[in-house]
């Protein structure tokens, strides 16, 4: 089996030529570094000083959203129970006004169920007389209490 040979391209193909000015570049020393930063003991102890206080107050605020949290969970649950609550009171509601249990409940007073419903309609009223008065006769002035009280039942005193 023969290997085939791939020729490769030449560095001045591949990369753009670069510009004839380097003016702008510098030979850097192999064991040169660049300059630390010198800080003042002052400086240095301000600086940790300055990290303890924004840590602490993150701490801090954590704290405090972790707290409305749990109240805000606790509200949540207060509001999912009185919701269930209403929704048992809704269905309460809805057995007492149930018919089936008003005519239980009435069969247990001693109601009966009429042979025949009469429907009442109202009659149409009159027109007003030249007094302004609606209806054919006005009330009567002399009505007394006496005339009235067979009519009112037991509901008189």
């Amino acid at each position: 089996m023969a290997t085939a040979h791939i020729p490769r391209p030449r560095r001045s193909e591949i990369a753009p030529a670069l510009p004839a000015d380097r003016s702008h570049l510098r030979v850097v020393r192999p064991g040169a570094r660049r300059r630390p930063i010198r800080l003042t003991p002052r400086a240095g102890v301000t600086l940790v000083v300055l990290l303890f206080v924004a840590l602490f107050l993150v701490a801090v605020s954590h704290a405090v959203l972790i707290e409305g949290q749990v109240r805000l969970d606790e509200l949540e649950k207060d509001v999912a129970a009185e919701q269930a609550e209403y929704e048992d009171l809704r269905v309460e509601l809805a057995d007492l006004e149930s018919p089936a249990r008003i005519q239980a409940a009435a069969a247990e007073m001693g109601m009966v169920p009429p042979e025949e419903t009469t429907w009442l309609t109202p009659e149409e009223p009159l027109a007003p007389t030249d007094g302004g008065e609606v209806g054919g006769e006005a009330e009567s002035p002399d009505t007394s209490y006496t005339d009235v009280k067979p009519y009112l039942g037991s509901s008189a005193p």
